[in-house]
C-alpha cells in the first residue's frame, strides 16, 4: 500500500499490531494444548429388555478414531471444557486472518 511506504507512523503501528496478533496466537495455542479434543457423544444400549446409556469423547490420534468413556460426574466439566476449546480455535482462526492481512498489507508497502 502507498500509505505504507509514505508514512512511517501507520507502518509502525501495523508492525505492532501483527507482532501482538502473533503473540495472541501463540498464547491461543498454549492454551489450546491444555484442553481435551474432540466431540462428546452419548452411546444408548439395549440389554435384556433394558435401555443403558453413557457418554463418550471421540477424537482422532492420527489415523485412528479414538472413544474414550467419560464418566456422568465428568460430563458437565468436560463439555464446558468443549465449549470452551471451540471458542478458542475461533478466535485463533480470526487472529490468523488478520496476522495474513496485515502481513499482505506490509509486504506491498515494502514492493
Amino acid at each position: 500500500m502507498k500509505v505504507v511506504e509514505k508514512d512511517r507512523i501507520v507502518s509502525g503501528m501495523l508492525r505492532d499490531e501483527l507482532s501482538r496478533s502473533e503473540e495472541m496466537l501463540v498464547g491461543l495455542q498454549k492454551s489450546l494444548a491444555d484442553l481435551p479434543k474432540g466431540v462428546l457423544s452419548e452411546r444408548k444400549k439395549r440389554y435384556k429388555e433394558k435401555a443403558y446409556s453413557y457418554f463418550s469423547l471421540k477424537y482422532r490420534e492420527g489415523e485412528k478414531v479414538v472413544n474414550q468413556h467419560v464418566r456422568v460426574e465428568q460430563v458437565p466439566a468436560l463439555r464446558k471444557q468443549l465449549d470452551q476449546r471451540k471458542k478458542i480455535e475461533k478466535e485463533m482462526k480470526s487472529y490468523q486472518k488478520r496476522i495474513a492481512y496485515l502481513s499482505k498489507i506490509l509486504k506491498s508497502g515494502r514492493g
